[in-house]
């Protein structure tokens, strides 16, 4: 029943989420051999404003791999993967909580009037979201390798693959976020707008050769350590997964303290 309840809850932002990532991916499919030769010219006369520690990545780039990682787990996903997972992220509490601002008092009622913890309805809701997040950051990237081989590209599945799921796993960190402001503000908007102006605020200002801090969530999102040493960032992802993990139990815990 809850699974049912939060499918209906979050359909309309997975499909929309889906549909507006699949899009871009098919937009910008670079399988032209101009297209190619047109993005290496591009990097070469950028170069010489590179660190010398960026200018050795040159040749990982100039690649299909090297676009599909620049383009897609660098710059598109994470401009857009973050807004959609606290779009989601925000609807358990946006349409069945009677407290919240704009919600929906009778399905609150109905909900809390079922044979199940707050707790339960609360973590039901986000395992469902996660795994939503996982599919949206898995189809739209499984495009580029599977377009690359009916065209003789050399775009690898299994990279493919690792980068999102890392890109996945280590951005929990954001539908986690939005259950958390969630539980603190009890307004939709409010926690929309915090967590939007964070997310750009960690994403800006980019450089496309430069690594982001070790601190920042979206180094290890990227995947910049895999895609530059072939490394997978261990404990980053652990790090990631352990805040996650930390801002859900405050969420639960105010969730279940909260007078309804």
């Amino acid at each position: 029943m809850l699974w049912q309840k939060s499918w209906w809850e979050t359909r309309l932002a997975l499909l929309m989420a889906m549909a507006v990532l699949l899009s871009f991916a098919a937009w910008r499919q670079p399988w032209e051999e101009a297209s190619l030769t047109q993005w290496v010219s591009s990097l070469q006369e950028r170069a010489p404003n590179w660190s010398e520690d960026s200018r050795r990545l040159l040749p990982l780039l100039s690649s299909y791999q090297g676009y599909v990682w620049l383009f897609w787990f660098k710059l598109m996903l994470p401009i857009m993967w973050p807004a959609f997972a606290f779009a989601m992220g925000v609807t358990l509490v946006a349409t069945s909580c009677p407290w919240m601002a704009g919600g929906s008092g009778a399905a609150g009622l109905f909900t809390f009037s079922l044979p199940v913890s707050r707790r339960r309805v609360l973590l039901t809701h986000a395992a469902l979201v996660a795994v939503e997040m996982v599919l949206v950051t898995l189809a739209p990237s499984l495009m580029f390798p599977i377009v690359s081989r009916l065209i003789g590209g050399e775009v690898s599945f299994g990279s493919t693959v690792v980068h999102a799921l890392l890109f996945s796993l280590g951005g929990m960190v954001f539908p986690a976020f939005s259950f958390l402001l969630m539980a603190v503000f009890n307004n939709q908007w409010k926690a929309l707008t915090i967590g939007i102006a964070v997310v750009f605020a960690m994403f800006f200002p980019v450089r496309i050769a430069e690594e982001f801090p070790w601190w920042n969530v979206y180094h290890v999102m990227s995947g910049e350590t895999y895609f530059r040493y072939g490394k997978i960032p261990w404990l980053g992802l652990l790090a990631s997964l352990a805040v996650s993990a930390l801002m859900m139990f405050v969420a639960v815990r105010i969730y279940e303290r909260r007078d309804f």
